[in-house]
């Protein structure tokens, strides 16, 4: 018997990290499904990383984009780092849709080096972004997710969540904090009905690994195959595969999973 396609008609979803790569694809996927979306992004360039950064005019289109779906969309131009910016943002959602169901953790950014040349503005950019912005952001929405009648949190983390990825410490260190964070949060947000998942991509097509190879001096090609050598699959994963399990993760099938994390790693995690 075939899946039924996940329905999420009158729910509201905030993604952070929403203007482009996998952001996008998830926003058009829930827009899909029937939710409104909230779409967030920093929409500036920082001095970490080195690489551009998502622009307002990409999240522009990406609202566009949901709106032309027959959605409701809000873009929200705010820096996870920030508390103030996080829960500015979330206030917007409340006061846009009245409600929140469904918070996808997304934003992330990524540089590379010997953890002994790492500067103390790198591991900190990092480890509060890929780590303290989850937290950030899922503490100031959780009130509203609570109050949800089937509240869903999903974190997009990293196989370098659960090992080692060498010239990568501040980054394996903060997805390694994320995972912890998905089975802490996922108990303690059970009494109210709100699950809790992770999803472990691998190699995916992202302007992130894109932005990090030319800040490298490498091509995406080369950048990629840190990666790939890891993977049974040898192909670099498409954002809309990790959009994928997200859009499991929120079906009524996968209601009883949580504090989870899904790989979608081509089988790296196997070895």
């Amino acid at each position: 018997m075939a899946a039924k396609p996940v329905d999420l008609t009158g729910q509201v979803a905030l993604v952070t990290g929403a203007a482009r790569g996998q952001g996008r694809s998830h926003c058009l996927a829930l827009a899909d499904a029937g939710a409104d979306i909230a779409a967030l992004d920093v929409c500036t360039d920082l001095d970490v990383p080195a690489y551009p950064l998502a622009t307002r005019a990409e999240l522009d289109d990406v609202v566009a984009e949901v709106t032309a779906r027959g959605r409701r969309a809000v873009p929200l131009v705010a820096d996870v780092r920030d508390p103030a910016s996080v829960e500015a943002a979330v206030a917007a959602v409340e006061d846009a849709f009245g409600r929140l169901d469904v918070l996808v953790n997304n934003a992330a950014v990524v540089t590379s080096a010997p953890f002994w040349e790492l500067s103390e503005q790198q591991w900190s950019a990092v480890v509060d972004t890929n780590l303290s912005g989850v937290w950030r952001t899922t503490k100031a929405a959780s009130a509203l997710l609570r109050r949800s009648p089937r509240g869903r949190v999903v974190h997009i983390g990293s196989t370098g969540g659960v090992r080692a990825v060498p010239e990568f410490a501040h980054y394996v260190a903060a997805k390694h904090g994320v995972v912890g964070l998905t089975r802490a949060m996922a108990i303690e947000l059970a009494p109210d009905a709100v699950t809790v998942n992770a999803i472990l991509p691998g190699a995916v097509d992202s302007p992130m690994l894109s932005g990090l190879a030319d800040e490298l001096g490498l091509t995406p090609d080369d950048v990629h195959k840190r990666w790939l050598h890891d993977q049974l699959l040898m192909e670099v994963i498409s954002p809309d595969e990790v959009t994928g399990a997200l859009m499991w993760l929120l079906s009524d099938p996968a209601r009883h999973v949580t504090g989870h994390c899904l790989a979608v790693d081509g089988g790296a995690l196997a070895r």
